[in-house]
């Protein structure tokens, strides 16, 4: 298996968009961009759609977008430290950090990979690791260090 996330699916202080569906799209793109999906657009349908049932912002910052679907072969996830903050609907404000979990439709994959990064993401620890990261390697070393599917 392909790791989870590598460099390619990482951008640091990155502009994606004013708005949750423009950010998505982006991110879908960057799962492209990595070889990882042979359909962006659908990807990124796929995202907005359970994006729609419920809003995916948590507290402290973070959105986690995520979907089940066709358009990937292999679970993947694209992270993105945001300048400016999106609105992804949480409570206290906009997200500075977003990550898109994409997974294979069938399985149960995306539950565990979603269990996992919310359990550490709601640290103080692991956020701050990835708002202080100056290279995609960190943030990748610090993301597989805590969330793994094996």
């Amino acid at each position: 298996m392909t790791d989870l996330i590598t460099t390619d699916l990482v951008r640091l202080d990155a502009d994606l968009g004013a708005d949750k569906d423009a950010t998505i799209h982006a991110l879908a793109a960057v799962v492209g961009d990595a070889g990882r999906t042979s359909d962006v657009d659908r990807l990124a349908a796929d995202a907005l759609a359970r994006e729609a049932q419920s809003p995916t912002g948590l507290p402290g910052g973070i959105a986690i977008p995520h979907c089940r679907t066709e358009a990937v072969t292999e679970p993947t996830l694209a992270f993105a430290r945001l300048s400016p903050g999106v609105d992804f609907g949480a409570k206290d404000g906009a997200a500075d950090l977003a990550f898109l979990i994409a997974a294979p439709a069938d399985g149960s994959l995306h539950l565990r990979m979603l269990t996992q990064l919310a359990r550490v993401l709601v640290t103080r620890d692991f956020p701050n690791v990835l708002r202080e990261a100056r290279t995609a390697d960190t943030v990748v070393e610090a993301v597989l260090a805590k969330v793994r599917l094996d």
